[in-house]
């Protein structure tokens, strides 16, 4: 049995690290089908991703180098209403249905689980568009999918490595999917709008990258005209993302079942014995200038009354 690699960079109290660890995951889970992939956390105050089934942390990028390509014809990053790749996840609500066949015709499980953790047929926003997942950050002139073609082309084996194995230097110039902890750049706080910001360097590609296949832990489904993301709650503009770590080893099939859980209310004790060692949130902002979002900072959740 291979040796489990601690992958420092991917923190657990920062989303954007949350999503990549996941991202990890599902890459060696699809790539090695003959071998037992686990994703597990550190304790302490700063918990970091722990990941076992690849030999090594080379064989892992590489593992994340070759499923990159798998996705260059996918129909999540290809499909598009008028016969060109959709640059966002906003489509008319008649297409929707339309990509979710697209996606189921190319036999592979894959390409329609990250897709339903993007959207759902049923939602529509009041701009008659179908509404995305909660954690779409983007608005205005940025576009969803757009930054996600550009994101899997810059996920280079260098990219990978920075992201798996740090440290991040954020000096990439590709844009990024806002998934970092408490790095707002909402337009209040700012001289100008981030859509006029195209090269600020502060981008981790292979992270944000391997943080939009990670989506696929977190589906989401149509209550309604509501769209419900898993883990996120709350109102428009006061929601929040809740997410746990935990100690055992875990394969992506029990991670999924463990992400679907709602384990706010949870005594300590239910949560432990769930493997749960720490449940963190951070509230998720948007700005009044087209609804630009960010994640604030994480903190813990408390543990239910009767824990």
């Amino acid at each position: 049995m291979s040796e489990p690699i601690r992958l420092a960079p991917l923190r657990g109290r920062n989303p954007r690290g949350f999503l990549a660890a996941l991202g990890a995951l599902d890459v060696a889970t699809r790539r090695l089908p003959d071998t037992r992939v686990t994703l597990s956390w550190t304790e302490g105050i700063e918990p970091v991703a722990v990941l076992q089934g690849p030999r090594d942390l080379d064989h892992l990028v590489d593992l994340c180098d070759e499923d990159r390509a798998r996705w260059a014809d996918s129909p999540v990053l290809t499909w598009g209403p008028d016969g060109t790749p959709a640059a966002d996840l906003k489509v008319p609500p008649a297409a929707v249905a339309d990509w979710f066949r697209a996606a189921l015709d190319t036999g592979d499980a894959c390409d329609a689980d990250l897709l339903g953790a993007l959207l759902a047929e049923g939602p529509v926003s009041g701009k008659d568009e179908s509404k995305p997942t909660q954690l779409h950050f983007t608005a205005g002139q940025q576009h969803f999918l757009d930054i996600v073609r550009r994101l899997r082309t810059e996920a280079t084996p260098e990219a990978l490595t920075e992201a798996l194995a740090g440290p991040w230097q954020f000096a990439a110039s590709a844009p990024d999917l806002s998934w970092e902890a408490g790095a707002e750049r909402l337009h209040a706080h700012r001289a100008v709008a981030p859509t006029k910001e195209a090269s600020t360097p502060r981008g981790v590609p292979g992270a944000d990258w391997l943080g939009f296949l990670g989506l696929a832990f977190l589906p989401v489904v149509a209550q309604g005209e509501k769209l419900v993301t898993t883990g996120c709650a709350g109102a428009w503009k006061r929601e929040t993302f809740t997410w746990p770590l935990w100690s055992g080893s875990l394969p992506a099939s029990v991670v999924g079942l463990l992400l679907g859980r709602d384990l706010t209310g949870m005594p300590r004790t239910e949560r432990l014995a769930a493997g749960v060692h720490r449940l963190l949130s951070a509230g998720i902002r948007r700005s009044d200038q087209g609804g630009y979002g960010s994640f604030g900072a994480a903190e813990d959740v408390a543990a239910g009354s009767s824990g």
